[in-house]
């Protein structure tokens, strides 16, 4: 029956037929009880090529029968999610599972629709355009000139990436020297917003900064900012004690202050003080240092909180789909070495739901010690990886013992501890992939799937793995793996996609059973975005790999590279950049 399905995928440039075009086919006069025992059976991209083959089978498969139990089954969270973001009856929460299936299978298979290598600037940027929406005595900038420190007299810029969330990146264009002035980019709208902190009174330390799908924060003393990415709008707020740490979502800021009092804000509305007794004990909050499992190698780019006085480490996560629902995450050091996430529903804490150390030692191979913990989005569906930890595996261990028989003998192992917060399960997913474990490596966990790029091989590719553990199928060794890069686009002036062999000594890396290998680097003789010439982004400095359903960055000191999976940036005119290619 798979075989069979496959062979009826639609054609990209055809026609969907209408129910009255054709008798119905073999597939859809099947009986519903065999739908749903069948599909199951199909896989992911096999049900998401379905879908595209007639409207008949659409109809079946995205039934209130049907649908719900393979998102049950595939994406746990996946059906929670669709319901409560839900907002009018108008809305077919089949059709949402439809859009999320492809999406998902879109960026697993690495075919992105366009790409494009940029260097962060001001001086000559030609792809962004400025944003004049919020008025200057808001903090919004109009002009370069208008900042202080930006004047072409002054010297070389240092920029720094600092978040990518939603198809926008923040930077800094002077990190150490102007940390109160942010850009903030839009990928899908080529919209570019400068903000300055408002009445900083000639301070230049200790700036707060968070971003989130909709609002852009600056913090600093007991003074927040924050401004509406949609809206273009500027609210501001106080609160009593010094803020230390600002969390986003949607149209809610979660403030945390020096000493671990937390306030909950809605844009434009007065901050809401949240009691917190009895899910840690208060005191002075410091930052959870980063904590170097391989010498040189950090684990995260956004560390937690931890009381300085109990060495309890701390974290935050506020739901994007409910208001007044955020989750208290707290990890507690020896002897109890508990991990435990707080519900807090309308200011009040509701139900605990913990992960004993003693529950999770079958699975983690000593002396692995979780030192740091933040959370880091997994999915678009309430997944969120709270801890990792990266180990090598030691040479006289029982491979038995640590690996799924579909795993292979590698050196690398990442141990991520992940909480849903629609299904309130933990789940422990492993890694063995050899790129994890290099001193200049960079990864990204996203829909099960772990994103690598090792600078020490030849050309730094990035290779997509499945993890090591769990419910995940065995690794196909005969599948060859894509390989895919990118080609100037004459039409439009970004980057095309394009399909090349590859062999394994060539990259350095393992490919045997990767879903998919991209080369990062700028091809010879092709321009990049802005006007002036710069090398590969495979240079020394800082480097990091981000993403989510629609794009994936790869940043490396003061240039990224992005790849779309989405028809997503529209050209001058209206005309669209990111065309979706035939899949």
């Amino acid at each position: 029956m798979k075989s069979f399905l496959t062979q009826l995928r639609h054609p990209a440039n055809a026609r969907s037929s209408s129910y009255g075009d054709a008798k119905p086919d073999i597939v859809s006069r099947l009986p519903f009880e065999l739908h749903v025992l069948i599909l199951p059976y199909l896989g992911e991209a096999g049900v998401d090529s379905g879908l595209s083959v007639c409207r008949s089978w659409r109809r079946i498969w995205l039934s209130e029968e049907i649908w719900p139990k393979l998102a049950r089954q595939w994406y746990p969270g996946l059906e929670e999610y669709i319901r409560m973001s839900i907002v009018d009856d108008g809305q077919d929460a089949g059709d949402m599972f439809r859009k999320a299936l492809h999406k998902i299978q879109r960026r697993r298979s690495g075919r992105f629709t366009s790409a494009l290598h940029y260097d962060m600037c001001v001086e000559s940027d030609q792809f962004f355009t400025m944003s004049k929406g919020v008025p200057t005595s808001e903090g919004g900038v109009h002009a370069y000139s208008d900042v202080d420190g930006l004047e072409p007299s002054f010297g070389k810029h240092y920029p720094r990436f600092m978040i990518y969330k939603n198809g926008r990146t923040a930077w800094w264009p002077e990190a150490y020297v102007l940390p109160y002035f942010a850009i903030v980019d839009d990928l899908r709208t080529r919209k570019r917003r400068a903000y300055l902190f408002p009445n900083r009174q000639g301070e230049t330390h200790g700036f707060r900064t968070a971003m989130g799908d909709k609002l852009f924060i600056m913090a600093r003393g007991r003074t927040l900012h924050a401004w509406h990415l949609e809206l273009d709008l500027h609210r501001s707020t106080e609160v009593s004690e010094d803020i230390v740490r600002c969390i986003t979502e949607g149209e809610t800021a979660l403030i945390i202050t020096k000493y671990a009092e937390i306030f909950l804000w809605r844009f434009g509305q007065e901050p809401q003080h949240i009691d917190v007794t009895g899910c840690y004990e208060k005191g002075l909050l410091g930052t959870a240092q980063l904590h170097e499992f391989i010498p040189g190698h950090y684990i995260s780019h956004n560390p937690g909180s931890r009381l300085l006085h109990s060495g309890t480490l701390l974290d935050f996560i506020i739901s994007p789909t409910e208001e007044n629902v955020f989750f208290i995450i707290t990890f507690t050091s020896n002897p109890l070495r508990e991990l435990r996430v707080e519900e807090i529903r309308d200011g009040k804490r509701i139900k605990t739901y913990s992960l004993e150390r003693s529950k999770w030692s079958d699975l983690i191979i000593e002396p692995v010690d979780f030192t740091n913990l933040r959370w880091e989005k997994v999915d678009s569906y309430g997944g969120y990886c709270l801890m990792q930890a990266i180990f090598q595996t030691p040479e006289d261990s029982n491979p038995a013992t640590i690996r799924e028989p579909s795993c292979r003998s590698l050196g690398g192992n990442l141990v991520s501890v992940c909480f849903n917060i629609y299904t309130k399960t933990f789940t422990i997913p492993h890694y063995h992939q050899k790129e994890i474990h290099s001193h200049q490596s960079v990864y990204q966990i996203w829909n099960s799937r772990i994103c690598v790029s090792d600078a020490n091989s030849l050309r730094g590719f990035i290779l997509s793995h499945q993890p090591c553990a769990g419910t995940s199928p065995r690794h196909d060794d005969s599948r060859s793996t894509p390989f895919y890069t990118t080609v100037p686009n004459k039409r439009n002036g970004l980057l095309k996609r394009q399909r090349v062999p590859l062999e394994e000594d060539e990259s350095g890396m393992e490919l045997i059973g990767a879903d998919f290998a991209l080369d990062p680097s700028p091809q010879p003789h092709r321009p990049p975005v802005n006007s002036t010439n710069v090398d590969p982004p495979l240079v020394p400095g800082v480097r990091r790999l981000v993403g989510d359903d629609d794009f994936m960055l790869l940043v490396v000191g003061e240039s990224y590279t992005a790849w779309s999976f989405g028809n997503e940036i529209p050209a001058d005119g209206g005309r669209s950049l990111w065309r979706n290619l035939v899949r």
